[in-house]
């Protein structure tokens, strides 16, 4: 390129030139011109102006777009914070309302007391273990009438006694009333627990040792008299049922009275027994004495003054059972209750 390049020559390349797009020859060349053309230099120095202005503006609105998006990621971090807080406070203020005012069903309470009168059903308990405390009650239904439903949550300062007691009013409930296995009939019958389970286990053969097993176990036998075996009679009629008492016994008297209420109750509810006996060791002075005794169903319905067998047609009648040997037998048995 010579020293007398036209300028509108040099206009043309000055956009390359100020890109540095040119190649060294040429920029030399063009440097040389603006030296010696004022024209040219004012064109390109209003250019290079123009350019300054023009990359200021851009690198203005760039900028201007990344704190844009700063202060959008701000927000939105900020939001995101502020929910994780909120959610996780939420989280927390619902299980301790869970835990501490709502709580959750449980069965594992003792009714110490039940009584019926002409508008109301008092229940009153205990829970077991102190890590439970009353919360609230419900009533659901169920194909013969309600269910009484606790709920326990845990200890709190407002709310620290094991025990509980609910008044039901008795119009609100339809037909019978469950509370923790025992039954409240529409009349007000109270039936316990035990009449409930030990019904649930009649069985109609002596012969079946597992059914047996499990009505002895119901009636608490070994836990009240000690660990015994077993014997079956079930060749001929009467059909027997021998108990034979592994520990020794020093009060005969007692230990019999218990043995014929338990008797009653297994003759009443296995339906071809014909008869109990059973065995122990008595320790007296003068050595220990082997007694056996027996009682039939004959036996047991003179005790009792009633058909034997006649208490096992429904819950109603074994908790009559229950209460009959309560009073027959005048001790506070257990196992009865």
């Amino acid at each position: 390129m010579s020293a007398h390049t036209p300028c509108h020559m040099i206009k043309d390349l000055l956009p390359l030139y100020l890109d540095d797009l040119v190649s060294e020859e040429s920029a030399t060349a063009i440097e040389q011109h603006l030296k010696s053309c004022s024209d040219c230099r004012e064109y390109y120095e209003h250019m290079k102006s123009e350019l300054f202005e023009e990359q200021t503006q851009k690198q203005t609105e760039t900028q201007r777009e990344i704190n844009y998006l700063k202060r959008i990621k701000q927000h939105t971090t900020k939001k995101l914070i502020l929910g994780t807080v909120l959610t996780l406070f939420t989280c927390i203020l619902a299980l301790t309302v869970k835990l501490l005012i709502i709580g959750s069903p449980t069965d594992t309470y003792h009714t110490t007391e039940l009584n019926v009168d002409k508008d109301t059903i008092q229940v009153g308990g205990t829970f077991a273990g102190s890590a439970q405390v009353y919360s609230h009650y419900k009533l659901k239904e169920t194909k013969n009438g309600s269910e009484l439903i606790l709920y326990t949550c845990l200890p709190s300062p407002w709310n620290k006694s094991g025990t509980f007691h609910l008044e039901l009013p008795k119009n609100k409930i339809q037909g019978t009333l469950s509370i923790n296995e025992m039954t409240v009939k529409e009349d007000g019958t109270i039936i316990s627990a035990m009449a409930n389970q030990l019904f649930q286990n009649k069985h109609p053969y002596i012969g079946d040792a597992t059914a047996n097993a499990r009505l002895s176990q119901c009636l608490g036998i070994a836990d009240e008299l000690g660990s015994f075996t077993n014997e079956l009679q079930t060749e001929t009629q009467p059909y027997g049922w021998t108990l034979y008492f592994e520990n020794s016994i020093n009060n005969s008297a007692v230990f019999d009275e218990k043995m014929k209420g338990f008797s009653c109750i297994l003759l009443a509810l296995i339906d071809n027994l014909g008869e109990v006996s059973w065995e122990y060791t008595l320790e007296l002075a003068e050595g220990p004495v082997t007694h056996t005794k027996t009682m039939t169903e004959a036996d047991c319905t003179a005790y009792l003054d009633s058909p034997v067998k006649g208490f096992s047609k429904s819950p109603e009648d074994v908790q009559k059972l229950l209460d009959l040997l309560k009073r027959q037998c005048g001790l506070s048995l257990r196992s009865f209750e």
